[in-house]
C-alpha cells in the first residue's frame, strides 16, 4: 500500500461524500503475527489535511515494519452515524452511559478506593454528568475532567472527581462526550482505517510505533510524533484528547476492528482474520468468537468480572489465543445485566 493509493480514496471521498476502499489484498494474510487496526482520526483528517496525513501513516508504519493490506477512508459523520464509533469503543460508552454498573470487579474496587480517598458521595456516568449543568457542553466537561485528573480503573474505564452543580462527584469517562463530538461536528471531516499486518508483538507496536498518549511528548519515529509535526505545520492542536491515532490494543480488539472495518464489508465472517482463523481452526465455533465482540463483562469462577478486550490487552499472541480459547471452553459468556 502506498500513499499514492490513500491520497486517490482520500479524494474520491471527498468527491462523493462516501466510503471508499482499497478492496481486499491480492496476498494471502499471514496465519502468524499480529492483525490489526490503525485509525487515523478527525482531527488530523481535515479536508485539506488528509492526503498529507494518510501518506505519512504509511510511511511510518512501513518503517515500523508494518505492511498495511488495505485501506479505507469515511466521511467522519457515518462513521458515528453507522455505529461505527460506538463499536470501536464499546466499554467506553457502555461506562459512559450505565455509570458503575458497567465496571468489572477489579474497576469496582479502584472506584472505591478512589471515593474514599476524595470524599465524593455519587457517582454519574458521562452522559448522567451531562444533565447536571444547561450550560455544561462536552468540551467543557472534557476539560474540567482533564483539570481534575483522569484515574485510570480498568479497560475503557476512567474517573474524575470533579465538581458539579456545587457538589464533588466521580465522574465516569467524562472525556466521552466530546470525543463523539469531535467526530459529529467537523464540517468535511474523513476517518482513515489501515488494515496492517506485522511480524511484530501489538504490544511492542503500541509503545514504540503509535507514541505516548499526547502527540507532543511522542518519540521521534512514532505515529504520533510524526503526525503531530504534520499537525503542527498546519495549525491543527492535538493533545491527549486529541491524539491523531488510534492502533489496536491486543489481538482480540485489532481482529473485531480487522473484521468490522474491512472483512464485513465484503460478507466474510470473524474467522477471516488472523487471530480468529487460529482460533477457529482450533475449534473455536465462530459465534462464541463473535459473542465477544461487545466486550461485555465475563464472570470467572471466581466470581469476578472482567472486560475480554482489557483482558487480551498487551498480550503476546500465543498468550492471548490461549486465553480466550480457555473462555470458550470454560462456556464463559458475557454477563449483560
Amino acid at each position: 500500500m502506498s500513499g499514492k493509493g490513500t491520497r486517490t480514496l482520500v479524494a474520491r471521498t471527498r468527491a462523493t461524500g462516501l466510503r471508499t476502499d482499497t478492496g481486499p489484498p491480492p496476498t494471502a494474510l499471514p496465519d502468524t503475527g499480529s492483525h490489526f487496526v490503525v485509525l487515523l482520526k478527525p482531527e488530523v483528517m481535515t479536508p485539506a489535511a488528509a492526503p498529507d496525513m494518510a501518506a505519512e501513516a504509511i510511511r511510518v508504519l512501513g518503517a515500523q515494519e508494518v505492511a498495511v493490506r488495505r485501506a479505507a477512508v469515511v466521511p467522519a459523520g457515518e462513521f458515528a452515524g453507522r455505529g461505527y464509533l460506538l463499536l470501536h469503543y464499546p466499554r467506553l460508552h457502555r461506562v459512559a452511559a450505565d455509570g458503575h454498573r458497567a465496571l468489572t470487579s477489579a474497576a469496582l474496587r479502584e472506584l472505591r478506593a478512589l471515593a474514599e480517598a476524595s470524599g465524593a458521595d455519587e457517582v454519574l456516568g458521562a452522559y448522567e454528568a451531562m444533565t447536571r449543568g444547561a450550560r455544561l457542553t462536552p468540551r467543557a466537561l472534557d476539560a474540567r475532567c482533564r483539570a481534575a485528573g483522569i484515574h485510570k480503573l480498568g479497560s475503557g474505564s476512567y474517573a474524575s472527581v470533579t465538581e458539579l452543580n456545587g457538589r464533588l462527584v466521580t465522574v465516569l469517562n467524562g472525556f466521552l462526550p466530546a470525543l463523539v463530538e469531535g467526530y459529529t461536528s467537523g464540517v468535511g471531516a474523513l476517518v482513515g482505517l489501515l488494515e496492517c499486518h506485522s511480524r511484530r508483538e501489538i504490544g511492542a507496536l503500541r509503545a514504540e510505533a503509535l507514541g505516548a498518549l499526547c502527540p507532543a511528548d511522542a518519540a521521534p519515529g512514532s505515529l504520533r510524533a510524526a503526525l503531530g509535526a504534520l499537525a503542527r505545520e498546519r495549525g491543527i492542536a492535538l493533545s491527549q484528547g486529541r491524539n491523531a491515532v488510534h492502533l489496536s490494543a491486543g489481538h482480540l480488539e485489532g481482529m473485531f476492528q480487522a473484521w468490522r472495518y474491512f472483512a464485513a464489508t465484503d460478507g466474510r465472517g470473524v474467522e477471516s482474520t488472523g487471530f480468529g482463523a487460529t482460533l477457529v481452526g482450533r475449534g473455536v465455533p465462530p459465534a462464541a468468537l463473535a459473542e465477544l465482540a461487545a466486550d461485555h463483562n465475563l464472570a470467572e469462577d471466581s466470581g469476578e468480572t472482567l472486560s475480554p478486550h482489557g483482558a487480551t490487552e498487551g498480550l503476546g499472541r500465543a498468550e492471548a489465543l490461549g486465553r480466550v480459547e480457555n473462555w470458550i471452553a470454560g462456556g464463559k459468556g458475557p454477563v449483560t445485566t
